[in-house]
C-alpha cells in the first residue's frame, strides 16, 4: 500500500519537473521580447524628439505599452515558475518521507521546546529526529506554532476531537490539494522578510492613515490630466514637446516629495504584497475543494462567503501586483511621473480597506489551522494507519493490534498488540531489546489519536488519559539537580496529578537508574505503589527483577511483560515483540564481548 502512495508522488514530481524546464524556456523568450520592446520604445521617442520624427510618437507609446504588458507577463511566468519550484521541493519532501530521510528536513520545531516540555522531548514529539519534523507541512509563522502548541498539549474536548477525525481523515485522501497547500505555503517562507502578518492585522485594526487627504485626492487627478493635456497639446503643435517633460518632472517631483501621504496607506499591501499569490492560491485551492467534513466545511464557507476572504484577497492580490511595480525603478518612476503611481494605488488600497479589512483579517489564523491539519493528515499519506476507538466507560485501558512506531521506517517497524490496564505493568528485557521504543509507540499513537490523527496501528482503543513519562532523565549542573533527582521530580509530578484523580497514563523507562541497586529497588517500588490505581496505568521498564512481584496498595499484583533476545549461529538478535510473563535471559555479557570489552 505504501508503494502506491510512493509512486503516487513520484509521478507528480517528475511532471513539475517537465513544467518547470518549459515555463523556464518561455521565462528567456518574454526577457529578451520586453528587452527589445523596450530598446524600439526609446528609440522611437529620441527621434521622434530629436530629428522632429513625430509619426514615431504613436509607435513609441505602443512598443512603451508592449513593454509594461511584457513586464506582466513576465512577472506571471516568474510567478509559476517560483510555485512550480515550491512543488517539486513538497513532494521530494514526500518522497524523502518514504525512504526514512525525513530527518533531513531543516525544521524541527525545536525552538519551540522548553525546559518543561518533558513528554515531547521524551517520546520525540518536537526537535530532532521528532514527530513534528517528519509531518510537519506549516510554513507560515502561526501555522507552525499552532502545530508545536498542539503537539505539546494533545488534550481537545469530546466534540473537537469528533471534528478533527474526520476531518484530518478527509484530508488524508487529498493529496494534491495537500501538495498544492502546501507549496504555496513554501514560496511564502521563502520570502518571510518581506511578509509581515502582524503588521498587516494591526493596520487593519487601526484607523489611521485609511484615506488621502482632500488636496491628495485633487492632486491624483487633476496633475495626470495636466500630463495627458501637455500631451495633447505637443501633438497638435500648441507647445512643445519640451512640455511633456516638464510636467513629468513636475509630478516626479510631487511624487518623490509627498511619499509619505501614501505610504502610509499603502502600509498594509506592502505588508504582504511579496505573498499576496501564495495567500490567495491557499485560499483558491480552499474554495475549489468539495469538502465533507464540517470542520473543512466552514473553513470553505469563511472563504467563499460573499464579500468575504477569498473575493477580498482577490482584489488585494491585483493591487499588491501593480505595487509591486515599485520593485522595478525605472517603470515605477516612468509611472509616478506620468499617472502619479503611488497616489492612485493608495486610492485602491483604501477603498479595498474600507470593503473587506475587517473580514480579510481572520485570514492567517484559517491558513495556519488548515496546515496543521494538514500536517496530522501526513501521517496517512506516507504510513498505514488503522482506526482509533475512544472507551467510554470509567475502566481505564489501552489496547492495540498491530502497533508500530511512526517514526520508524515501515519496513523496519515490528508490530506489537498488548492490552494494558489501571494498575501497574512491569516491562522486563535485555539491552535493546526494544523497552524504551515501545513506551513511545504507546504515547506517540495517543498523542496521535488524542489529536484526531491517524494512528499506526490497525486499531487503537484506549481511555482518555492524561500522558506523563520519565524517559530522556538529564542532570542540571546549573541549578545543582543530579539526574537522580530530576528524575525524583518526574515522579513526583506524577503522584501530586494522580491526587486531582484524572485519569492518567504514566511510562517510565529504567526507574531509578541513577542511584544505587538497593536504594533504587525501595525507592521504585514505593514510587510505583503511589501511581498505582484503577485510575492510572503505570507502565514501568526495568531490569531489576525484584520489582516483578511488586504489588499495588490494594494488594493487586504487578503485571509482567518482557522483550528477549535469541542468538543465531552465535549471532545475538532481538525480535522485538512484547510477550507475556516476565524476561529469563540477559545479555549484558554478549553485548560485551561484542564490543571486545569482555573474554
Amino acid at each position: 500500500m505504501n508503494e502506491d502512495k510512493l509512486k503516487y508522488f513520484v509521478k507528480m514530481n517528475q511532471e513539475i519537473k517537465h513544467e518547470l524546464r518549459r515555463l523556464e524556456k518561455r521565462s528567456r523568450d518574454i526577457s529578451a521580447f520586453r528587452g527589445l520592446a523596450f530598446v524600439l520604445s526609446l528609440a522611437c521617442t529620441a527621434f521622434a524628439v530629436s530629428d522632429k520624427l513625430y509619426f514615431l510618437i504613436a509607435p513609441g507609446i505602443l512598443f512603451f505599452a508592449v513593454f509594461i504588458w511584457l513586464v506582466k507577463v513576465h512577472a506571471d511566468c516568474f510567478e509559476a515558475i517560483e510555485l512550480n519550484e515550491s512543488r517539486e521541493q513538497v513532494t521530494e519532501r514526500y518522497i524523502l518521507r518514504f525512504r526514512d530521510k525525513w530527518r533531513e528536513f531543516s525544521d524541527s520545531g525545536e525552538e519551540f521546546l522548553t525546559s518543561g516540555d518533558t513528554v515531547a522531548q521524551d517520546i520525540d514529539l518536537l526537535g530532532r529526529g521528532s514527530l513534528y519534523q517528519m509531518i510537519n507541512v506549516c510554513h507560515t509563522a502561526r501555522g507552525r506554532k499552532l502545530l508545536a502548541d498542539r503537539l505539546k498539549a494533545p488534550y481537545v474536548g469530546e466534540a473537537e476531537l469528533e471534528q478533527r477525525t474526520k476531518a484530518i481523515a478527509e484530508l488524508s485522501d487529498k493529496r494534491e490539494f495537500a501538495v498544492e497547500f502546501e507549496a504555496a505555503g513554501e514560496r511564502l517562507a521563502k520570502k518571510k522578510a518581506k511578509v509581515n502578518e502582524d503588521e498587516f492585522e494591526k493596520r487593519l485594526k487601526s484607523g489611521d492613515g485609511a484615506k488621502l487627504p482632500a488636496w491628495a485626492q485633487a492632486a491624483r487627478f487633476l496633475l495626470p490630466l495636466c500630463f495627458l493635456t501637455s500631451v495633447v497639446l505637443s501633438i497638435c503643435g500648441v507647445v512643445s514637446y519640451a512640455a511633456i517633460l516638464v510636467v513629468f518632472f513636475v509630478l516626479l517631483s510631487f511624487s518623490w516629495l509627498t511619499a509619505g501621504v501614501s505610504d502610509d496607506i499603502l502600509a498594509p499591501v506592502r505588508s504582504i504584497s511579496s505573498g499576496a499569490q501564495s495567500y490567495l492560491a491557499m485560499l483558491s485551492w480552499l474554495e475549489e475543494q468539495d469538502f465533507e467534513s464540517a470542520l473543512m466545511r466552514a473553513y470553505k464557507e469563511r472563504v467563499i462567503e460573499p464579500g468575504g476572504i477569498s473575493e477580498g484577497f482577490k482584489r488585494l492580490s491585483a493591487i499588491a501586483q501593480a505595487f509591486n511595480v515599485s520593485f522595478n525603478p525605472v517603470v515605477h518612476q516612468l509611472l509616478s511621473g506620468t499617472v502619479l503611481w503611488d497616489y492612485q494605488l493608495a486610492t485602491a488600497a483604501s477603498k479595498w480597506r474600507e470593503t473587506y479589512g475587517e473580514k480579510c483579517g481572520g485570514i492567517f489564523d484559517l491558513i495556519a489551522e488548515t496546515e496543521e491539519l494538514l500536517s496530522f493528515a501526513v501521517v496517512s499519506m506516507v504510513r498505514d494507519t488503522g482506526i482509533f476507538e475512544m472507551k467510554k466507560d470509567s475502566d481505564i485501558a489501552f489496547c492495540c493490534e498491530e502497533m508500530v512506531h511512526p517514526l520508524i521506517a515501515p519496513e523496519q517497524a515490528v508490530a506489537n498488540s498488548v492490552g494494558l490496564s489501571g494498575g501497574i505493568t512491569i516491562i522486563t528485557g535485555s539491552n535493546m531489546s526494544g523497552k524504551t521504543t515501545f513506551l513511545r509507540t504507546v504515547a506517540v499513537n495517543l498523542v496521535l489519536a488524542y489529536l484526531g490523527a491517524p494512528v499506526t496501528a490497525k486499531r487503537i482503543t484506549a481511555s482518555r488519559m492524561k500522558i506523563f513519562t520519565s524517559m530522556r532523565i538529564r542532570d542540571d549542573v546549573l541549578h545543582g539537580i543530579s539526574t537522580f533527582y530530576a528524575e525524583i521530580l518526574r515522579i513526583k509530578q506524577m503522584a501530586e496529578a494522580k491526587k486531582e484523580g484524572i485519569p492518567m497514563l504514566c511510562l517510565i523507562d529504567e526507574i531509578f537508574k541513577g542511584t544505587n541497586s538497593a536504594d533504587r529497588i525501595v525507592g521504585a517500588q514505593s514510587a510505583i505503589r503511589k501511581l498505582a490505581g484503577k485510575d492510572c496505568i503505570t507502565v514501568v521498564s526495568t531490569h531489576d527483577f525484584e520489582l516483578c512481584t511488586l504489588t499495588a496498595a490494594d494488594g493487586t499484583p504487578a503485571v509482567n511483560k518482557h522483550f528477549e533476545e535469541h542468538y543465531e549461529n552465535d549471532e545475538l538478535k532481538f525480535d522485538y515483540k512484547i510477550k507475556e510473563g516476565r524476561c529469563t535471559t540477559t545479555n549484558a555479557r554478549a553485548i560485551l564481548k561484542m564490543a571486545g570489552l569482555a573474554d
